[in-house]
């Protein structure tokens, strides 16, 4: 292991932020505390701060200019909580009911703080400009953060851009990079199901909708395995299916509600499920005598990462964790991420950093035992470091290709 000189010190200050984060977490749009010490840490370094600068309110970018003519590099982090209960037992469990750092965000935060003292202490010699750029709602609500950061020209200047995402498959010291599509599309569905609830003794008084659901789920399975290309992967993925009263067992409802998510690596692809969705919702009703509305919520983009960026990203990981623990993976995920809006305007690399518990089960993201092995932080401290002085010594890009 290769750190930067000066990232192992920064351990203890940087899982105390992680910690704090933990404790006290907050949802999409509502991180207003913890935007609050992303500010008061990043004041507390020198840098200059942007605020209240697009429509995500919690938005913080920190400025760290050289005086030397050279690229602007960002890099960024996401700092929203998931809506679900911690059920670990440590010290620092949320103090939030219902509201948990359960994919990793507040490491992520605290990491790119650290990142950010270590610039300020580390100035010399740099050319360009840094952007730390942290981002609120990556998990939603739509539109996300990544979007209204990206509509606001904030970012018009950056040349380059990296973000990283912790990863439980891997222990600390693990990096992984892919270059092209890294991550697929990710999109939300709501199935509304409306008829004439009955009796449950007499069904054909009124509409069954819940067979109705049934039979949507069903068809909807068949979209992935027999009306797209077996070539190009997608996933739709039904994951709740609301209908009638717990216990009601006489009752056929007249309501019912399908949601779920649909996941693509190519935006024809993805157009084309959603259509025949449509088709499906309202053919399958018209058979059952009831009525449909499918309402699609449009997130995120494929990710694809750019092939020099990542290039240039991986042979600064090789340095800090050496050859055998850079981990270059072949296929995408059918994740999503809203780092995915960068990808589109800047170039970019999005990496994954390995910090999958020491002892213990380890629990993966979006799981209400998640915890991960704060021994993986200086490692993608020292990456992101590596990797924004590399990017900083990389040529301006014409104004034209911005």
């Amino acid at each position: 292991m290769n750190l930067l000189p000066g990232m192992a010190e920064l351990l203890p200050q940087v899982s105390a932020w992680r910690r704090d984060l933990h404790t006290h977490p907050e949802l999409g749009f509502q991180e207003t505390r913890t935007s609050a010490l992303v500010c008061r840490e990043l004041e507390s370094m020198g840098l200059e701060l942007m605020t209240d600068f697009c429509e995500a309110k919690t938005a913080v970018i920190g400025l760290l200019r050289t005086g030397r003519e050279g690229p602007v590099v960002a890099l960024r982090a996401d700092m929203d909580a998931l809506p679900m209960q911690d059920e670990k037992e440590v010290s620092y469990r949320s103090q939030n009911p219902g509201v948990c750092h359960a994919c990793g965000h507040d490491a992520h935060t605290a990491a790119l703080l650290g990142v950010a003292r270590w610039f300020s202490e580390h100035r010399e010699g740099l050319r360009g400009t840094l952007k730390f750029v942290f981002q609120p709602a990556e998990e939603g609500p739509a539109p996300g953060g990544a979007k209204l950061i990206v509509e606001s020209g904030a970012l018009d200047d950056v040349d380059y851009m990296v973000g990283a995402h912790q990863a439980s498959a891997a222990g600390a010291g693990y990096i992984m990079t892919k270059s092209g599509v890294a991550a697929a599309s990710g999109d939300f569905f709501d199935i509304y199901l409306s008829g004439k609830g009955t009796h449950g003794a007499s069904p054909d008084w009124g509409n069954d909708l819940i067979v109705t659901a049934s039979q949507l789920v069903g068809a909807l399975q068949t979209i992935v395995s027999r009306r797209l290309d077996p070539l190009q992967p997608a996933v739709v993925s039904v994951c709740s299916l609301q209908a009638g009263e717990p216990g009601a067992k006489n009752v056929l409802p007249a309501k019912a509600r399908l949601s779920g998510t649909v996941r693509a690596f190519d935006e024809g692809v993805r157009d084309k499920i959603f259509a025949l969705m449509e088709q499906m919702v309202q053919n399958t009703c018209a058979l059952n005598g009831c009525t449909g509305v499918l309402d699609r919520q449009p997130m995120f983009p494929s990710l694809s990462n750019d092939p020099k960026i990542t290039a240039l990203v991986s042979a600064a990981a090789a340095e800090v964790v050496g050859q055998d623990h850079l981990l270059l993976i072949d296929q995408p995920s059918t994740g999503s991420e809203d780092f995915a809006w960068y990808t589109q305007k800047i170039p970019s690399c999005f990496y994954m950093f390995g910090a999958a518990p020491t002892e213990g089960p380890v629990y993966g993201g979006h799981h209400p035992k998640f915890d991960l092995d704060e021994g993986a932080l200086p490692v993608t401290m020292s990456v992101m470091a590596r990797a924004a002085m590399t990017l900083l010594e990389q040529p301006v890009r014409k104004k034209e290709m911005r």
